[in-house]
């Protein structure tokens, strides 16, 4: 695992993203989780990985991707074991997925 520091890891700039998740205990209290783009393909209608992101704030630190097919469909990839577990079979977003897609969706500020 590569040592980033603190300022490194949750400094803002328009690659870092941050939102509120049910937390990692049984409690699953809203907890902060920040989103950091670490790739992004410079020819992202081909396939393979088009973004990247890196995902702290819970017990652990999480990879979220996103891959293009090669028939043009997008499909999402997290690291955790929600997603490794229950998407192996299903359509299953887990909520760090979840957290990222919703992200786009979030009323402008006046």
């Amino acid at each position: 695992m590569r040592s980033t520091s603190f300022i490194q890891k949750y400094s803002p700039s328009p690659r870092v993203f941050f939102t509120s998740l049910p937390g990692p205990t049984r409690k699953r209290l809203p907890s902060p989780y920040c989103y950091r783009l670490t790739y992004c393909n410079p020819q992202p209608r081909k396939p393979g990985c088009v973004l990247l992101w890196e995902v702290y704030g819970g017990r652990q630190e999480y990879q979220v991707a996103l891959e293009r097919e090669p028939t043009g469909n997008l499909r999402w990839h997290c690291t955790c074991a929600d997603a490794v577990y229950r998407g192996a079979t299903t359509l299953h977003f887990c909520k760090h997925i979840r957290g990222l897609r919703s992200l786009d969706r979030q009323p402008l500020a006046e």
